[in-house]
């Protein structure tokens, strides 16, 4: 058994089709079969990029049934596993005509499911490429059998530990990182380790307030799931006034939470909400936010680091420090 990640297209164009066929599919414009070829230098002779020959030939002859694949998905941003249930097909109707079928057992696995060996593995720009993180198979089947038996995953006092010995290394020889996956995915490693719980409500007001918002943290009393409340012009008494919810948590945030910052927005004399969560939300509540577009914003840890680069200059000072970034998106390393 081998571990795999295959991407749904540069944009996430595919995923639906994957989720919607219970399949993986890649295109690189070869309009026949990869069978009619008796060798991958054949197929090299066909495409200008080497790169491209070689994943498709990996795609239908080196991957098998049973493997594991591993779809990064960008929106929501999760990721989906699965197992390869099926040979290698040509089905010339569809956008992407070379498949797999896969039997999508794990289809949104929140990224803190994950260890940063794997979240780096992730991250790389290839499109078919084997994971060779350590006992990656087996780890990545636990993360699958966890999720099936609904079962809470185990987490070190490290957000996201690296097992002694493990490698993000991929036996595809043009991979490559996305450096700004990479980097955003260090930030939230960041955040993660020294703002939860009543810290990361603070550093939400924070961003709030230098983003020209008047903002508290309701951080005292029974606040019914509200933590921060904010408002534009003079003193807060101006509009939009936005109630929010912030979500530490390691699971992705559901409808339960969803609902009730809906539910707390009237009452707070609010006109919309704003739901944070370091663990993504449910595919639920994205589909519920489509409905609510105008009424409720959701921030993901992409968007939540995307709001802190931009306000970064004018945060306090001891958030900077925690956080340290000598220019946009270049976190400072330290041993602390």
């Amino acid at each position: 058994m081998t571990a795999w990640v295959v991407r749904g297209g540069r944009r996430g164009e595919y995923e639906e089709l994957f989720m919607a066929e219970s399949l993986v599919a890649i295109d690189y414009g070869v309009v026949t079969s990869v069978a009619e070829f008796r060798n991958r230098d054949l197929l090299r002779e066909q495409l200008t990029s080497r790169s491209a020959a070689d994943q498709l030939w990996r795609f239908a002859h080196e991957i098998h049934t049973g493997d594991i694949v591993v779809l990064p998905r960008k929106s929501p941003r999760v990721v989906a596993m699965g197992r390869v249930s099926g040979d290698y097909q040509y089905l010339p109707s569809l956008e992407a005509p070379h498949i797999r079928p896969v039997n999508w057992t794990a289809p949104e696995i929140p990224h803190a499911d994950f260890d940063s060996d794997f979240l780096n593995s992730f991250g790389g720009q290839g499109t078919v490429y084997r994971i060779r993180a350590q006992d990656a198979e087996s780890r990545l089947a636990e993360i699958i059998n966890r999720h099936l038996a609904g079962a809470p995953i185990e987490y070190a006092d490290d957000p996201s530990p690296k097992p002694a010995g493990t490698s993000s290394t991929v036996d595809d020889e043009s991979f490559t990182f996305d450096l700004e996956e990479q980097i955003n995915r260090r930030i939230i490693d960041r955040i993660r380790q020294r703002f939860f719980g009543t810290r990361l409500e603070y550093l939400v007001g924070s961003i709030l307030r230098a983003s020209g918002y008047h903002a508290i943290e309701t951080r005292q009393g029974p606040d019914g799931g509200i933590d921060v409340v904010a408002g534009q012009g003079d003193m807060g008494f101006g509009h939009p006034r936005l109630c929010v919810q912030v979500k530490s948590g390691r699971s992705a945030v559901d409808l339960a939470d969803y609902n009730r910052l809906q539910g707390n927005i009237g009452s707070y004399g609010a006109e919309h909400g704003l739901l944070v969560s370091l663990s993504d939300f449910t595919r639920a509540v994205r589909n519920e936010n489509e409905r609510s577009f105008f009424q409720i914003r959701l921030w993901g840890p992409n968007e939540l680091v995307e709001r802190l680069l931009d306000t970064y200059d004018r945060l306090p000072e001891d958030i900077r420090s925690e956080i340290p970034i000598r220019s946009r998106g270049i976190l400072i390393e330290t041993d602390d």
